[in-house]
């Protein structure tokens, strides 16, 4: 796990990342398929890879039971926590800064097939937000008990909305939340707006709450979740432009 930054005009200077690379890294000349994850808004990018996930995720590429893939886990900050969508957003900052940097900078497969986004609570939401504003980017989206309460949020990037009224073509969507979450009706209803307009999703209500104990819990659901489909064979993905690092 290498912990960086990259240059950002919204957020008026560096932004923090990590990115996990997997073992095999650069051996081949091949890129890899990459999921986004962002924490909540108490969270940085720490989050992820303190939590275990890249040890998870490591363990199951090494054992053949998961493609070699690159995971970025990007701070959200203040420019998470004080916008709801749209140009100049955490969402431009996304879109317009940090893909085009990791795309640049790693053998990351800059091709929407190989794209996963996902969060948790804030970073739910803006998993949501993105990936229905943009489905055409990304292959798949989760929102792991998303935080569906900003009251800044208008229709054009309410996912609660756009989640009904955008074309979302083939996006995989996963939603999850635990039973005694607080923020459980907003993303029931969304799941149920979802099922009654015939808009095809995964859906776990799980036992547990909001609060750092539950996500661990799934991490391996997730991880299974957002990398199938992802070819296993290296030979299968294209070769890098770049030359790795």
């Amino acid at each position: 796990v290498l912990s960086d930054t990259f240059p950002s005009d919204i957020a008026f200077g560096d932004y923090d990342y990590r990115i996990y690379l997997p073992p095999c890294y650069g051996r081949d000349q091949r890129v890899y398929p990459t999921l986004y994850l962002f924490g909540g808004n108490t969270h940085d990018e720490a989050y992820w890879d303190e939590a275990g996930l890249d040890e998870l995720a490591e363990e199951a590429i090494m054992a053949g039971e998961m493609p070699p893939l690159l995971i970025v886990m990007p701070d959200g900050g203040w420019v998470a926590n004080n916008s709801s969508g749209g140009p100049g957003s955490y969402e431009g900052l996304v879109m317009d800064e940090l893909l085009p940097f990791i795309e640049e900078n790693y053998c990351a497969w800059p091709d929407p097939a190989g794209r996963a986004i996902g969060g948790l609570s804030r970073g739910g939401y803006w998993s949501l937000e993105i990936a229905f504003r943009h489905p055409e980017q990304f292959a798949r989206v989760g929102g792991h008990s998303a935080a569906l309460i900003d009251s800044f949020a208008g229709p054009e990037v309410n996912p609660q909305f756009t989640a009904l009224n955008n074309d979302l073509g083939d996006l995989a969507i996963y939603l999850d939340i635990g039973a005694d979450d607080w923020l459980l009706p907003n993303t029931l209803r969304l799941h149920e707006d979802m099922a009654a307009a015939g808009i095809p999703h995964e859906w776990h209500l799980n036992p547990g709450a909001h609060e750092d104990s539950y996500w661990p819990a799934h991490f391996a659901d997730y991880l299974d979740w957002y990398t199938a489909g992802w070819p296993a064979e290296r030979a299968k993905y294209p070769q890098c432009a770049r030359e790795p690092e």
